[in-house]
């Protein structure tokens, strides 16, 4: 059962009560005050408060480590490295971070590096298609331009992928930036649609 929809695009403060546990803090308790965002292009953080030192035997850590700790459940949150905002790290339908030059960065942060330089060409050379869901207005306002005969390309196995990246490499060796857009992509990358981009 889901709960009430709640639009993680508004800010709020609520630091009377642990987000975590949901107890209210006693007198004297420690705490820590934490902006968090729940989706990524939030302009505004959300202020949080956890117990920061209520660990006891069989606990696993105190709030404050629970708010990060994947072990136990996926939708944690994590410190973006380029943005240093503490991000969701997934919200049940896609992950809000990519791996990007070796670390994981937010897909606020993934999305305005690659609406600006396109796609390594590393990441294509293996034949899996790199890209994200894109606003296609971002990509109209970032000067991409769609390649024909690329637009929803049906992407069903190597083969397809192989095809698809080999356009995009020919077009980073001929001088020119690629953007890949995931128009309906499943999970795992290894079905779905996607179309390509160019720009000088």
């Amino acid at each position: 059962m889901q709960g009430p929809y709640v639009d993680c695009s508004k800010p709020f403060k609520k630091t009377t009560e642990c987000h975590e546990c949901g107890a209210r803090f006693k007198k004297g308790e420690e705490k820590a005050v934490i902006e968090i965002v729940d989706d990524p292009w939030a302009t505004k953080p959300r202020i949080i408060a956890v117990h920061s030192d209520n660990e006891q035997d069989g606990s696993y850590g105190s709030c404050l480590d629970h708010l990060t700790d994947t072990s136990w459940n996926d939708h944690r949150y994590m410190e973006c490295p380029l943005c240093e905002r503490m991000v969701l790290m997934h919200n049940g339908w896609r992950p809000y971070f990519k791996t990007s030059g070796g670390e994981e960065i937010c897909v606020r942060c993934y999305q305005e590096l690659r609406l600006a330089d396109g796609e390594p060409k590393a990441a294509l050379e293996d034949g899996n298609v790199p890209g994200d869901f894109y606003n296609v207005a971002d990509i109209s306002a970032h000067g991409w331009t769609a390649v024909s005969g690329y637009q929803g390309f049906y992407i069903t196995g190597k083969p397809s992928a192989m095809a698809f990246c080999g356009a995009a490499l020919k077009l980073i060796t001929e001088g020119h930036k690629a953007l890949v857009n995931y128009d309906r992509m499943g999970i795992g990358g290894g079905e779905g649609y996607v179309s390509l981009y160019v720009k000088a």
